[in-house]
């Protein structure tokens, strides 16, 4: 039989081995609570993204901005979408243009940040300003899969792609031709391909089969319904003047 003490010198040496297991289980719990709330973070982000609402329904881009245009969505949460002129001032800080409205000449910086709390997208035209400065900005908003580019030439087109590889790009499409040549030079970086509606159907339907999402403007409506418009015509965001009107026409969606 052991001695008593021998015993209680047993018992507390193996205390500490019990603590750096419990420990070690509580770290790993952590460890875990921490991994689950960044995944949720992470999705509950990527829920305010252009290729999330393009799932959820046809996206209503307005060239329209007043003092609620970053507001919260109203009746039934139709995707909103604010188009904005970019320019480069003498000291190189980026600003929208003085012609969109209420907004005035407010830095870009602080209508991404804007744009981010209100989970507002954006398609902006850079015009000459340069691509890398503005996508550095939308990197530090968070902003890069809730904006599209619109670049005015070539040049552009190939800096923008070459400024970030996860912020789409938006390429006009006027024929088959420049539709497959979008295709080449975008090659992996996601994209968007801009049509007139104009266009016929079977553009509509050549440049869907590989570009990210169709951007289009309001449907002539001398041409027939809106209706008839988007049902015959694959179409993810709808830029218009008019965006309550938009929101209400019947949309089936691009990738059904």
């Amino acid at each position: 039989m052991s001695h008593p003490d021998e015993g209680a010198d047993i018992s507390n040496r193996t205390h500490p081995a019990l603590g750096r297991r419990c420990l070690k289980k509580i770290a790993l719990a952590v460890t875990l609570c921490v991994v689950a709330g960044t995944v949720l973070v992470i999705q509950h982000a990527k829920a305010y993204g252009i290729m999330a609402r393009i799932h959820h329904g046809l996206i209503v881009c307005t060239t329209n901005t007043g003092p609620d245009a970053f507001a919260p969505p109203a009746g039934d949460g139709q995707p909103s979408m604010l188009r904005l002129e970019v320019s480069a001032k003498p000291d190189g800080q980026i600003i929208v243009g003085s012609d969109v409205g209420a907004l005035g000449a407010s830095t870009l910086a602080s209508v991404l940040n804007s744009a981010y709390r209100a989970h507002t997208l954006l398609m902006l035209d850079l015009n000459q300003t340069d691509p890398k400065s503005v996508t550095e900005l939308i990197r530090t908003a968070h902003m890069r899969d809730r904006v599209i580019l619109i670049a005015s030439d070539r040049k552009s087109q190939e800096d923008a792609l070459r400024a970030d590889r996860k912020v789409m790009i938006a390429f006009p499409i006027h024929s088959e031709r420049e539709a497959y040549a979008a295709h080449k030079m975008a090659g992996r970086h996601p994209y968007a391909a801009y049509l007139s509606p104009t266009a016929a159907p079977s553009l509509f339907a050549l440049a869907h089969r590989d570009a990210e999402a169709i951007i289009t403007e309001n449907p002539v409506t001398s041409q027939g319904p809106e209706t008839d418009f988007l049902a015959e015509r694959p179409v993810d965001i709808v830029v218009t003047q008019d965006p309550a009107h938009m929101a209400n026409v019947p949309h089936r969606n691009s990738n059904s």
